[in-house]
């Protein structure tokens, strides 16, 4: 090399300067005339350095994963989580369901109060990788057609089965629990269903079926007779459901989340607002279900794993304060209510203890007008309605600002219309504004 450098600085000034001959990789020999041979060999070279380092890129591509179970699983869970907090959601427009535990006792148990009891509902989400396979009764029940129940091994597969740990939670929990439910995302094959049935009703025409019957109390409750009635009201429990709104990707929860939402408390959402609230949900259900509870006290795992409405409130951006206020004036869409009135006055300017403010104002007004259609004239209080609607509907139609709010409420007060309600304040006034602001919205 040292040789080749001098020879160049040496030559460096002449016109018919040559490089010297060349001995190369792969016994290639470049004479010192060959200055385009030269240009091709070194294009040769980076082409070749340039293919080398593809390969190394593409090479881990090229080769088959040992294993893909943990995104396979990582899938599983994901919907694990989208049915429960699917699930969860009924906690806003129901007056039984208000908790759901996530991965506790089992994927996840919904808890209903009825009356002054507490009943629960076991879900179990089992999911396959490709939509057109179907669930199997080996697969749910451990069951063959042909196979015998007559060994320990098969009755322990019988009872660690899919159905098998839903049944142990129909006898554990007796009365308690009011329901046991398998849910996929495929569907279940017609055999299973007849077992499912046929449990139910205790007989069978299906020797199989009929040897899970004669065994059923040995598999599930050994030691302790299950008498007929009891395996009917056991078996009759469980329900198989195929579900659209779990999925490998969020696209199909949070469209069933939007209509949910909506059923449950007639609250619009916008598009982005949904595709938050479904991350939002899904990451609740999520960290309810990861966090260890060894060593935690009945109230602190009841905290820790169950989902509820101060829960749901706080993903739906919602005041618990401002909700629970409008909820014990009697307003019967309290969580409705609450959504208009935060979203229009944060809009404004206000501030949390504003909103607060404005829900208490809302319920005195609320109780002032169920008085006053017993009190006052119906045409002055008409006029006096249709008055507070038309500035409110002027003040959402000028940007809303909370400044101009206050002087809507004040032209009302100082309006002659005011002499014929001599109760009217500055501050029941704004209570009157913000229901015909929640009024208008909900239309």
């Amino acid at each position: 090399m040292l040789h080749l450098i001098m020879n160049v600085s040496q030559c460096s000034t002449k016109r018919d300067f040559r490089f010297p001959p060349l001995t190369v990789a792969n016994g290639i020999s470049l004479g010192g005339r060959d200055g385009a041979a030269r240009t091709n060999l070194l294009k040769l070279f980076r082409a070749r350095g340039s293919d080398n380092r593809d390969k190394s890129v593409e090479s881990i591509h090229d080769k088959a994963p040992r294993e893909t179970v943990g995104r396979e699983t990582t899938n599983r869970f994901r919907m694990q989580f989208q049915a429960a907090a699917f699930a969860a959601l009924e906690i806003l427009g129901s007056k039984e369901v208000d908790r759901v535990y996530c991965d506790y006792h089992d994927d996840f148990v919904v808890r209903r109060r009825v009356g002054d009891a507490i009943e629960y509902h076991f879900f179990q989400v089992k999911t396959k990788g490709r939509l057109n396979q179907q669930w199997k009764i080996d697969e749910v029940f451990a069951l063959s057609k042909r196979g015998k129940l007559d060994t320990d091994e098969f009755c322990a597969a019988v009872r660690n089965s899919i159905a098998g740990k839903l049944f142990i939670h129909s006898i554990e929990f007796g009365e308690q629990c009011r329901e046991v439910t398998i849910l996929s995302n495929v569907h279940f094959q017609d055999d299973v269903f007849e077992v499912q049935e046929h449990l139910a009703a205790a007989k069978s025409n299906r020797p199989y079926i009929t040897r899970l019957i004669d065994k059923f109390g040995e598999i599930f409750s050994p030691g302790v007779p299950i008498s007929e009635a009891q395996l009917r009201a056991i078996a009759s429990k469980l329900s198989l459901s195929q579900a659209s709104h779990i999925g490998a990707t969020l696209e199909p929860f949070a469209d069933a989340a939007r209509n949910a939402i909506w059923r449950h408390s007639e609250i619009d959402l916008h598009r982005h607002e949904v595709d938050e609230i479904a991350n939002s949900l899904v990451s609740l259900v999520e960290s309810k279900s990861c966090e260890p509870i060894k060593g935690l006290s009945k109230d602190k795992i009841e905290l820790v794993t169950g989902v509820g409405l101060d829960d749901l409130l706080k993903v739906l951006s919602i005041s618990t304060t401002v909700y629970q206020t409008l909820l014990d004036g009697g307003d019967a869409r309290a969580i409705k209510a609450a959504s208009i009135l935060q979203r229009h006055l944060k809009e404004a300017g206000a501030s949390e203890s504003m909103i607060e403010a404005a829900s208490r104002a809302k319920v005195d007004w609320d109780v002032w007008l169920r008085t006053a259609r017993h009190t006052f004239a119906e045409f002055d209080l008409e006029l006096l309605l249709n008055k507070i609607d038309t500035k409110c509907r002027a003040w959402i139609a000028s940007g809303g600002r909370l400044s101009d709010l206050r002087t809507g409420i004040k032209e009302v007060l100082e309006s002659d219309l005011i002499e014929a309600f001599p109760q009217l304040d500055l501050d029941l006034l704004f209570g009157g504004f913000c229901a015909s602001i929640v009024r208008k919205a909900a239309r």
